[in-house]
Parts: structure tokens; C-alpha cells; sequence
């Protein structure tokens, strides 16, 4: 196992242990008034508003009057022990404890108690711990709803909720009158999170080396899921390395299909949209990559390639023009001015019916004419769309979703749209959410199912993921 993972994953899983005992025997000498600390406060986060990373401290305690939230000069406020409990139950979410600064804060925690200490070290001191425990708590929150890395792969085709401000999230978690049960529900509820959570879980319970091994795919996959979307009542799901289209409905998996994904050279992207609608003998229209690609040599050797496969050339103004009347062996990739288009038929590569979903990669779920190809085990065979199998049962499922006891005309409009060769849109009254992610590990009670990392993601994600963070600047507040 790397080293930056060994030192991270000591973190996640040893700290919890020996932490709770010493968190927690504080003694009542924090002294200083609560309007001094105020004022430290005040003037230590409005004098230095250039930082980002103290925006949300800074609107957190602006909302208090910079009154301190979490301390008095008796000690820590009762509200702060299960929130101090949480932050060193981190591991027991797949995040390092690294992350919310307890270190420092046991740091702090031992300096409060030292009873030679002048009375501004105190204060300082106490606006220590006051600035620390925030910002741990706003980056637990985050990292619990969201993820902890920045820099997310994630891409949606339509609007998502913004996401609430962190400083409110913490404030009303304050009013809750537990900090920690407010934070832990900005999780995710979707099935695939919440089983793989609990065998995370179960997993930390487990000193062996084959879970120690485990450990750090499971974590990364946890903080995969984090970045999704929240889950709807009912939503589509293609997992990449399990080459598997789902209906999920709450808990439970209503449809499942296999499914082809793009190659390496082409991957399928991870994104979040709907489903808006379908369309029945579908005309391909074939994206310019794969026309100068992969036909242009083709039609080189052979100009008769196009009419012998059902396709159709056009020119700029949008006019059916004649292959053979083309000198094709002057024409290369950048002179290439046509677009080609596939009628409905039954070679068509669109297959008899295609699912579109606004996205910024222009990928969609479709049929294809090559049905033997989902069994073979590794189905990473695309130029990046997603082929299904089975389609037509999930266009009949979304009909019924959609239309309830009045869809039968429709399903049977669909099936006579299929066998008579002729296009027909059906949209959906209820556009359906649809997921494309990449986990490369999934759950089912406690066991545990690795997936093929099909495009090689998880060695560089392992390495971000557990990359040790340095300490906060807020650290040297007083200095």
C-alpha cells in the first residue's frame, strides 16, 4: 500500500479511539467574558476578509453578532459535546479527522487547562477554539453532503438546487439543539449510499488485512456517491463499471438491464439530467468524429458505402447528395463539409428506440442492432453513448410511470411505430432524473462487491482522496 494512503488511512480508522477520552475532561477555567471574545472575534474575521476560506466563518458568527457559539467562560456549552463526539466519529463516515482539526483543537484543549496561564492567552485561546471548531463543523457538513475534494468530475444537463449555504446549514444545526444529528441527515439517502455506508461500517469493525485492504475503495466510492445529486423519489442509474442501467424506486431496484459503456478512448461521462423523451425508429444522425474518423476512409475505398448501409449524405444547405459524384480521396478530415444520417432500419446503430436527456457531452441511451454484444463480460465497447438492453421495457415502464392506467394507447402506438418503420416522439409529462456515475464498489448487507475500474480511476482518486491536508491558517489566529 502507498505511503500518503497508510498515513491516511491511520488517520481515518486509529484516531477515534483514543480521542473521546480526552475531548471531554475539560476543566472550567476557559475564562474571559463573552464580549471580550466577541470582539476578538469581530476584529479578527472583518479584518481579514480577503481569505475564502473564512467567508462562511465570518457570515456564521456575523449571524451572532460575533457572540461565540460554542463556548462560555465556564468551558465548552453542552450543545458542543455530541458535535465534538461527531467530528472524532469521522472515520465511521469514510473522512479522515485530519480534516476538522482536532489535533489543534486538542492543542487548545490542553493550553485552556493550564493554570499559569495570563488571562490574554486565555481569550486568545478561547477565540481559537471558537474559530477552529467552526470551521471544522462547516467542512464536516460540506464534506457529508457533498464530498471533500474540490475538484469533481460530476456534470448535470439540467438545473440542480444550489446548494444551501453552509453558514446557515450550521446555524440552523445550532438552533436544532443537536449539532450532530443536523449534520449527519446533509447525507445522502440514495439506496447505493446508504448500503455502502453500512458496510463501510461493518468493514471498520473488522481487523483483518483482506478489509484493511478494502478500506480505501470503499472510502473513495463513499465520497463518489457524495457528489451526486440528491436521490428522487425514482430515478434512472447507469453504474459504468457494473455495466448495469437501474430503475431505482426509494430502496429498492424496480428494473434492472445490462448495458454497453464507451471504451477507454471514449469514455461515457458521469453526469446527472432527465429523461425528457424517447423517439421510436430513431434516424442516427452521425456525429462528425465518427464520419471523418471512421467513414471517410471507408467511403475512400468503397463510395458505395453509405447507400449499401442505409445512410444518407447531405452538404451544407441540407441536400441529399450522391456519394459517387465526390472525389473522395481529396477530400481529408478538414475539408470534410457533410453530415451523414442513418434511416430507421434494422441495422440501424440507434436500434428501435433512443432516450434523450439534456447533457453537455451529447450522449444518450439508446438501442442497437448488435444484441449479442451484451454477453460478453467487459461491455466497454462504445464511442461513448450508452446502449441498452431491452429497451422497449423501459419505454413501457416510463409510459406507465407516466400515463398509469391511460398509457396502454401509447405502449401500443409505440410497438406499431417500431414495426412500421416511421419516428414518433414520447414525451414525458414527468421527466425522470437519470444518474451516470462511476463506483467501482458496491454493497449488498455487509458483503461487498468490487467492480472493474474500467477506466483506471481509482489509484489517482485513492491518492487525492487520501492525501494528508496541512493545518488550517485559522491555527495561528493571535500569533
Amino acid at each position: 500500500m502507498p505511503g500518503f494512503m497508510r498515513c491516511g488511512l491511520k488517520l481515518l480508522v486509529g484516531f477515534a479511539g483514543w480521542m473521546s477520552s480526552v475531548l471531554f475532561g475539560f476543566s472550567p477555567a476557559f475564562g474571559q467574558s463573552n464580549a471580550e471574545v466577541a470582539a476578538v472575534l469581530q476584529r479578527v474575521l472583518v479584518a481579514d476578509s480577503s481569505q475564502a476560506e473564512l467567508r462562511p466563518v465570518r457570515r456564521f458568527y456575523a449571524a451572532l453578532n460575533f457572540a461565540p457559539a460554542w463556548t462560555s467562560p465556564a468551558g465548552w456549552l453542552p450543545l458542543s459535546a455530541d458535535a465534538l463526539r461527531l467530528l472524532t466519529r469521522a472515520p465511521e463516515f469514510g473522512l479522515l479527522p485530519a480534516e476538522y482539526e482536532l489535533p489543534a483543537l486538542l492543542h487548545l484543549t490542553d493550553s485552556l487547562q493550564c493554570p499559569g496561564a495570563s488571562a490574554a492567552t486565555r481569550l486568545v485561546q478561547r477565540v481559537r477554539c471558537e474559530l477552529l471548531f467552526t470551521k471544522a463543523l462547516l467542512n464536516l457538513g460540506q464534506h457529508l453532503q457533498k464530498g471533500r475534494l474540490a475538484e469533481q468530475p460530476f456534470t448535470t444537463g439540467t438545473t440542480v438546487p444550489p446548494d444551501p449555504d453552509a453558514a446557515n446549514m450550521l446555524l440552523r444545526a445550532r438552533r436544532s439543539g443537536s449539532v450532530a444529528a443536523s449534520l449527519l441527515a446533509l447525507q445522502p439517502t440514495g439506496r447505493s449510499y446508504v448500503r455502502l455506508l453500512w458496510a463501510w461500517q461493518h468493514l471498520l469493525r473488522t481487523d483483518t488485512a483482506a478489509a484493511r485492504r478494502l478500506r480505501p475503495t470503499v472510502a473513495i466510492n463513499l465520497e463518489r456517491l457524495r457528489w451526486e445529486p440528491a436521490a428522487d423519489s425514482l430515478y434512472v442509474v447507469v453504474n459504468i463499471p457494473s455495466y448495469t442501467l437501474q430503475v431505482v424506486r426509494g430502496p429498492q431496484v424496480v428494473r434492472s438491464f445490462r448495458v454497453i459503456v464507451g471504451e477507454t478512448p471514449t469514455p461515457t461521462p458521469e453526469l446527472y439530467s432527465h429523461i425528457r423523451f424517447f423517439e421510436t425508429s430513431p434516424e442516427w444522425r452521425v456525429p462528425h468524429s465518427i464520419a471523418v474518423g471512421e467513414m471517410l476512409p471507408r467511403l475512400r475505398r468503397n463510395p458505395g458505402y453509405l447507400g449499401a448501409n442505409n445512410f444518407l449524405l447531405y452538404d451544407r444547405q441540407g441536400k441529399v447528395v450522391n456519394p459517387r459524384s465526390i472525389k473522395w480521396q481529396t477530400v481529408t478530415p478538414e475539408t470534410f463539409v457533410y453530415s451523414i444520417r442513418q434511416i430507421a432500419c434494422c441495422d440501424n446503430a440507434l436500434g428501435n428506440v433512443v432516450f434523450r436527456f439534456p447533457n453537455p457531452h451529447d450522449i444518450f441511451v439508446h438501442d442497437t442492432p448488435t444484441r449479442e454484444l451484451f454477453n460478453k463480460r467487459s461491455r466497454a465497447l462504445s464511442h461513448g453513448c450508452i446502449r441498452l438492453e431491452k429497451p422497449l421495457q423501459l419505454a413501457s415502464f416510463l409510459l406507465r410511470r407516466d400515463y398509469g392506467s391511460k398509457a396502454q394507447s401509447r405502449i401500443d402506438l409505440m410497438w406499431d411505430s417500431v414495426y412500421s418503420g416511421y419516428g414518433k416522439f414520447f414525451p414525458l409529462r414527468n421527466p425522470v432524473p437519470i444518474v451516470v456515475r462511476y463506483v467501482t464498489c458496491e454493497a449488498d448487507g455487509p458483503q461487498l462487491r468490487l467492480l472493474p475500474d474500467v477506466y483506471g480511476r481509482d489509484e489517482a482518486l485513492q491518492k487525492r482522496f487520501f492525501d494528508v491536508p496541512t493545518a488550517s491558517p485559522l491555527v495561528s489566529v493571535g500569533n
